[in-house]
């Protein structure tokens, strides 16, 4: 990668950054067809998200620790790297975002090099691979909408797809997640009703019925119980939550508002008289296990 284009590692931060300006750009980004596209930063976000989690599980005393400490120093500087192109290609537009898919790419691979690397020097101990992770029934799963829904547009069997949010843990191993954050969760529209105004709102019903770990499907019983718009929690120290906030405008941000909320005990949407159910990217559902749910380690 050149000097210009990138500073060793690619920047998470520049590619947040972008992500703030990304709506405001759209028209020009088209000239730049190797901007990186909001698939790749999803990817991406995915990626960082698995590398808090590994980084989570590597202790002080590990003889590796010093060189995977280094290692998340040396992405966190280009974060920072990237943050300051894309500042600078903030003042003039018809130069995109500021980051190349070449380049969203770099960081990626760096990111998951690191992530391998860690696992492969934590690796679950033969004797309990195959085990299988008991997360119980009333455990709440905190998701991240991958594409918005609108009760006006959306139709029965619509795919949902969504990504966890944070990692959730199962009984006896609070070390290793049973569901590492950025796990893919399946979902469908089971019922929708536009609104008819001015008296009905709209009205959307999703299931979630599977998530994706370690490419394999895992089946499960869950119900939507929480809602509310996409953020960042400031408290938390990760590579997530350093590049959430660039992340989050460009992916999720310029966005309309969340409209509707959660009725009764089926967890279906619902908006106010005569307005449409509007669930933008990046809004936050929190799903609760109606029956307990097995992940084998591996």
């Amino acid at each position: 990668m050149t000097q210009t284009a990138s500073r060793r590692g690619i920047a998470l931060p520049v590619f947040l950054f972008a992500v703030a300006t990304w709506a405001a750009t759209a028209p020009v980004l088209a000239d730049h067809p190797e901007t990186a596209a909001p698939s790749e930063l999803r990817e991406l976000r995915t990626e960082v998200n698995r590398l808090d989690d590994a980084l989570k599980m590597v202790r002080d005393d590990h003889p590796r620790a010093r060189e995977f400490r280094d290692r998340e120093k040396e992405i966190r500087e280009d974060l920072a790297w990237l943050r300051d192109q894309m500042l600078q290609h903030q003042q003039d537009e018809r130069k995109g975002l500021g980051a190349s898919s070449a380049e969203v790419e770099a960081l990626r691979r760096e990111i998951r090099t690191l992530r391998d690397d860690i696992d492969k020097a934590i690796e679950t101990p033969a004797a309990e691979r195959g085990t299988e992770i008991d997360v119980p029934d009333g455990t709440q799963i905190t998701l991240r909408l991958e594409e918005p829904i609108s009760s006006k547009t959306a139709r029965p069997e619509d795919r949902v797809v969504a990504t966890g949010a944070e990692p959730v843990y199962g009984e006896r191993y609070d070390s290793v997640p049973a569901i590492p954050a950025g796990t893919e969760v399946r979902g469908v529209v089971e019922n929708v009703e536009r609104a008819q105004r001015p008296s009905k709102g709209g009205r959307l019903e999703m299931n979630f019925d599977s998530l994706v770990v370690e490419n394999q499907p895992v089946r499960m019983d869950a119900r939507v119980v929480e809602m509310k718009e996409g953020g960042i929690d400031e408290r938390k120290a990760g590579l997530g939550a350093l590049i959430g906030g660039v992340l989050g405008a460009v992916l999720d941000g310029k966005k309309g508002a969340l409209i509707g909320a959660i009725v009764g005990g089926g967890g279906a949407v619902v908006a106010s008289s005569g307005e449409e159910v509007e669930l933008p990217a990046g809004t936050l559902l929190t799903l609760r296990l109606e029956r307990p749910l097995r992940v084998a380690l591996r």
